[in-house]
């Protein structure tokens, strides 16, 4: 049954980051028989199944999200968003050894699926292969169809951007990022990471590059000698690689072009949102419309994007605290606190540009990271 609940889990992790193979399905009855499988596969473990405290605050946690979500959107969405969370509350159920065994699976299987993702992107690069068809979804341009990697028609301009089997670049590069930050970059002791952070670069998302970047820095770099030296070299590297590439590349279109200043946007890489949606948000903003959103009294279909001003029109400053509430609560009695933190603070970063916080990458990265810290932060107070 372990190894059922492995396959489950891992294949939920994918399809809620928006894998091509189920994103045209119904999440609703596609979470039913994962929700059903994971507990079945719990109650057969041969673990003690417990309710305490932690368990009972992540529970109201869910409900007030659910209960929130049925006033904004109505009974069917707040039963879509309580499928989603519930799978939360097993991976809570998890032994420390079990938690461990679950993440490098996960870790391991994606990047196997990711090799021949990425030698089907080089290779396309360079000459042309027959597909297998087109994939085709009604909010993205179609896809020519490799199985393991869709190659966007989409027109990115200097350089194709890596998305594998994704919809889009940036969930690849944020579900990798979240797994590198839940194996705390330990490359040494899992050679699969490696995998994970060639995807990275090779996604060219800013998303995905600042938080890698980010989180690496705040887990790896403890001192003020390795801050100054990262980032000689982080300046140095742009420098030389400017200087002997010259302008005219992908990394500089796509990602250190993206990083000037923008009067308007703060970045002009900053392209969650388009000047509808501003003009909405502020307009929001300065009536005090943000504590229950304005989707009532706006056209959401003029309303595009993705990040925080998208989540806040359509759910509030209320939706978001709960949200917040959540993660908050999921955080275990005496944790790794500084772990914690640069991981929940990775998340809410995330969140300003992707406010997705109810997938599955999200949690279950979170999860298995934070308490898998504690395990190991209970082991050296054991040992010592």
């Amino acid at each position: 049954m372990w190894n059922l609940f492995k396959i489950v889990n891992f294949f939920w992790l994918l399809a809620s980051t928006y894998m091509w193979p189920t994103a045209l399905f119904n999440l609703g009855p596609l979470l039913i028989p994962i929700n059903i499988l994971m507990l079945l596969c719990i109650t057969m473990l041969p673990i003690q199944i417990k309710f305490d405290k932690k368990i009972g605050f992540v529970m109201a946690a869910i409900v007030a999200i659910v209960l929130w979500y049925i006033w904004i959107d109505g009974l069917v969405m707040g039963v879509v968003i309580l499928l989603q969370y519930l799978p939360v509350l097993f991976l809570l159920q998890l032994p420390y050894g079990y938690l461990k065994d679950l993440l490098h699976f996960s870790t391991k299987w994606l990047a196997i699926l990711l090799i021949p993702a990425i030698l089907l992107y080089w290779v396309l690069l360079v000459v042309d292969l027959p597909s297998f068809g087109l994939f085709v979804h009604p909010t993205y341009k179609p896809y020519m169809n490799y199985i393991f990697y869709i190659k966007t028609t989409f027109d990115y301009g200097t350089f194709e951007r890596f998305n594998a089997f994704f919809l889009e670049p940036g969930h690849l590069a944020l579900l990798c990022t979240f797994i590198l930050m839940a194996n705390k970059y330990r490359f040494k002791e899992c050679k699969w990471l490696i995998v994970l952070a060639v995807c990275i670069i090779f996604s060219f998302s800013l998303a995905g590059y600042l938080l890698a970047f980010l989180g690496f820095i705040l887990l790896k770099i403890n001192t003020l000698g390795k801050v100054m030296a990262v980032a000689a070299a982080t300046v140095v590297a742009v420098v030389v690689f400017q200087n002997f590439v010259g302008e005219d590349n992908a990394v500089n279109e796509l990602i250190i072009s993206r990083l000037e200043y923008d009067e308007s946007k703060g970045i002009k890489g900053n392209n969650r949102v388009d000047s509808n949606t501003d003009y909405v948000f502020d307009k929001a903003v300065d009536k005090g419309d943000t504590m229950s959103g304005v989707k009532y009294k706006t056209n959401m279909d003029l309303i595009s994007g993705a990040g925080f001003k998208i989540y806040i029109i359509h759910y509030g400053l209320v939706g978001t605290i709960l949200s917040l509430l959540l993660y908050l609560a999921l955080i275990p009695k005496s944790p790794d606190r500084v772990y914690t933190a640069i991981f929940l603070t990775v998340l809410i970063l995330c969140f300003m540009q992707r406010a997705y916080p109810e997938w599955y990458s999200w949690l279950y990265c979170y999860v298995s990271g934070i308490y898998l810290a504690k395990g190991e932060k209970d082991e050296k107070i054991l040992m010592s």
